[in-house]
């Protein structure tokens, strides 16, 4: 890992620091909670950082609040427009209804009807483009040229990196002595926020990415030392579906994420049974991703102390009846 110098980078702790101010009249910390069962699982000391229960289910509200919070009133005045595969999208409505501002998501025409429904309901226009979520983006930008509306990238944006970097500032308010951290990552924003607050406040705490083996564009790139860009993205977790990092998410996990390690999907089904069984807690795929990575392939040393990022909770029925029926 090369020296860590957070000045060289468009985001920066103080960043992270003034987000976490600018959300607190909006959002609440998040539980950070000890599970007795995975630590006689997995023989480690393991604490569950709960995003489900954010108002959206999911941690991307932090950064679509942040991004708005700090437009200008006549820029959130004139719409806000997004490529999502869900999560974001519905984490842009929901700002966008806060500050009753017009918004628009570009979903992909494969797209969760369930996360598609919530945006809808929550007040945004939903536009379905594109085979999956590279061709959305694409269809969103197009259309962002000729409306007047701020894109609000899913990943690739400081202030949106920023506000996903709070979720490390309230870990070490809640435990301030953790070893290790384990972070899904889709296109990189959470755990770009996450490793550069946790890697300038305490550079010996390990972060960890998680990505599907039907979407590891972060690992083939750290792998390249450049970007890679997957020509197919195949996985049950849609919430970390895209085809590579961006260039803002790249830079930080390269710098700042020690590793990252694969799951299987069938290893996130068993995560999210085991989680709802032993926990009584709802997780999405990606929201199991950091779970099933602990479980199934890291290693922890004796009285290490491992936080998981539970990122979400929007899982269909038909994905939880999946889920409980495997053993």
């Amino acid at each position: 890992m090369k020296q860590i110098d957070p000045e060289t980078h468009s985001v920066t702790p103080a960043d992270v620091d003034s987000a976490a101010k600018a959300l607190r009249p909006y959002l609440s910390p998040t539980p950070l909670q000890v599970s007795r069962a995975f630590t006689d699982k997995a023989r480690c000391h393991v604490y569950l950082k709960i995003e489900s229960i954010q108002p959206i289910r999911a941690f991307k509200v932090r950064g679509a609040l942040n991004k708005l919070i700090r437009m200008p009133e006549a820029q959130r005045a004139a719409g806000v427009i997004t490529a999502s595969a869900g999560n974001h999208g519905m984490g842009v409505a929901y700002a966008a209804g806060v500050f009753k501002a017009p918004a628009t998501v570009y979903v992909p025409e494969s797209a969760n009807p369930f996360k598609v429904e919530a945006i809808q309901r929550l007040g945004a226009r939903v536009v379905s483009a594109g085979r999956n979520y590279s061709g959305a983006n694409t269809e969103a930008l197009s259309a962002q040229r000729d409306s007047g509306a701020t894109f609000v990238h899913a990943y690739d944006d400081p202030d949106v990196v920023a506000g996903q970097g709070t979720i490390a500032r309230e870990l070490l308010a809640d435990l301030d002595d953790f070893d290790t951290v384990l972070v899904p990552i889709g296109g990189g924003g959470l755990i770009g926020g996450i490793s550069i607050y946790l890697k300038s406040m305490k550079p010996g705490i390990k972060v960890v990415g998680v990505e599907p083996t039907g979407a590891d564009g972060m690992h083939r790139s750290l792998q390249a030392g450049t970007i890679v860009t997957l020509e197919r993205v195949s996985t049950i977790a849609d919430g970390l579906a895209a085809s590579g990092p961006g260039k803002l998410t790249f830079e930080l996990a390269r710098r700042y994420v020690d590793e990252v390690i694969l799951v299987e999907e069938a290893e996130m089904l068993r995560a999210i049974r085991l989680l709802f069984e032993w926990e009584h807690l709802l997780a999405e795929p990606a929201g199991a991703a950091a779970l099933a990575a602990l479980l199934y392939h890291y290693r922890p040393v004796p009285n290490e102390k491992v936080v998981v990022i539970l990122s979400g909770g929007n899982v269909t029925d038909e994905v939880m009846l999946k889920a409980l029926k495997t053993r």
